[in-house]
């Protein structure tokens, strides 16, 4: 049963931000799509690059598993991030059995200079809010990104029934 707000005014708030983060989605989908456009590669290849970026070196795998790909697909994509120069494959220093994929410097450099832009508008913009006000925003973006994660993880479980 949906929770019930105090008042109408709370709700058309809650409302207005829902919207405003479905079309913040929609925009930089948009914005990825067009950047992977200039890059040369696809959408889900500039989302495992943003992988790699975050999370470090990671197996074939493990990757699959982030990104909801099946692992004859991720090594697809791996052969052709690799031959663009944008990942290397080496050695587990741990397990020599095993391969991880990392993501080049250069193409990582690449990569952050489409995103210049957009960085320097938004510190902009946080820089006219206070430490609360950002304090309070980053909560809410970490409990939005959380709530997606597990959304994502619901519907993988509902597609393997």
């Amino acid at each position: 049963m949906p929770v019930k707000p105090h008042d109408d005014r709370t709700h058309e708030l809650a409302d207005r931000i829902v919207t405003s983060m479905t079309d913040l989605a929609g925009a930089l989908g948009r914005l990825n799509d067009l950047i992977a456009q200039h890059l040369g590669i696809a959408q889900t290849d500039l989302l495992c690059l943003h992988v790699l970026d975050r999370a470090g070196a990671s197996t074939a795998g493990a990757l699959s598993s982030q990104l909801g790909r099946t692992t004859g697909a991720v090594t697809h994509m791996i052969d052709r991030l690799e031959k663009a120069g944008y990942v290397r494959r080496q050695p587990d220093p741990q397990d020599r059995r095993r391969v991880l994929v990392e993501a080049s410097a250069q193409g990582l450099e690449r990569i952050a200079s489409f995103y210049e832009g957009i960085d320097a508008r938004s510190r902009r913009l946080m820089a006219a809010l206070s430490d609360d006000q950002l304090a309070t925003i980053h909560t809410f973006l970490l409990s939005s990104y959380e709530d997606a994660v597990e959304e994502c993880d619901h519907l993988i479980r509902q597609r393997g029934r």
